[in-house]
């Protein structure tokens, strides 16, 4: 983000400056001003970039962006399966889920919302420097999740 920031003044001060180069008093009193604007940006862009440096947190492995998509795919397709299942004339086996599943829309947002519950979670103990406990966390909610839409697949296979 600086590196645009400082690449936008520059190319602003530079474009600035030629349009005042056929008025050499105006290039002339312009020079020292876009100088020192040039310096202080670029000596705030190296302190910002040696603390950036300093702070960097270490860079997530491949698996836990994945295990985000997967429990995001998952919790999708429970929701789309139950749904397609019950209006083919399955009845909901979750206790808990009955009064939910009967507004799709109340459904799908509890679920997005389970997703983003997880992902948070998970992103908090990566934070907290629980990186194993993030990765398991995410790996055990999507084994399950996974269950239970092969549950659901083979129900909707029933139905169908």
């Amino acid at each position: 983000m600086r590196r645009i920031v400082l690449t936008t003044v520059m190319g602003l001060m530079l474009t600035a400056s030629s349009v005042l180069a056929a008025d050499e008093e105006g290039a002339k009193s312009l020079a020292p001003t876009i100088a020192a604007a040039a310096t202080s940006i670029a000596q705030k862009t190296d302190l910002a970039a040696v603390k950036a440096a300093q702070f960097k947190a270490p860079r997530r492995p491949m698996l836990l962006p994945t295990l985000y998509a997967g429990s995001a795919l998952l919790q999708g397709y429970d929701a789309y399966s139950t749904l397609s299942a019950l209006k083919s004339g399955a009845t909901e086996a979750n206790p808990l889920m009955k009064g939910i599943t009967k507004s799709p829309v109340a459904f799908i947002a509890l679920k997005a919302g389970m997703t983003t519950v997880s992902i948070m979670a998970a992103e908090r103990m990566w934070k907290d420097n629980h990186r194993v406990r993030a990765i398991v966390v995410m790996a055990v909610s999507n084994g399950m999740m996974a269950m239970v839409a092969r549950h659901n697949a083979g129900v909707l296979n029933r139905v169908r």
